[in-house]
């Protein structure tokens, strides 16, 4: 069953996730645990080698929790969590 605001719940979830990553990647920088200077080279924005590997990522999973998080919105739902 698709929700009417799958749509809005997956662009939600792509900004989510992107933040996240983003905030991690930076985290584990700055403790010493990574070196991005390789990753930084091919990503570089949209089209970039890595850039791409990640956006895939990210949709694959968004493909996949927002109809779950929408799940948590729907009558029938509600109604079998309620009995």
């Amino acid at each position: 069953m698709k929700h009417p605001k799958e749509q809005l719940v997956a662009g939600r979830l792509v900004n989510i996730i992107t933040d996240a990553f983003n905030r991690s990647i930076s985290a584990l920088a700055d403790a010493g645990a990574i070196d991005t200077k390789k990753m930084q080279r091919h990503y570089t924005g949209i089209g970039s080698k890595y850039y791409d590997v990640v956006t895939e990522q990210i949709e694959v999973t968004v493909r996949t929790g927002a109809p779950w998080i929408c799940e948590l919105f729907t009558d029938d739902d509600n109604q079998s969590a309620k009995k």
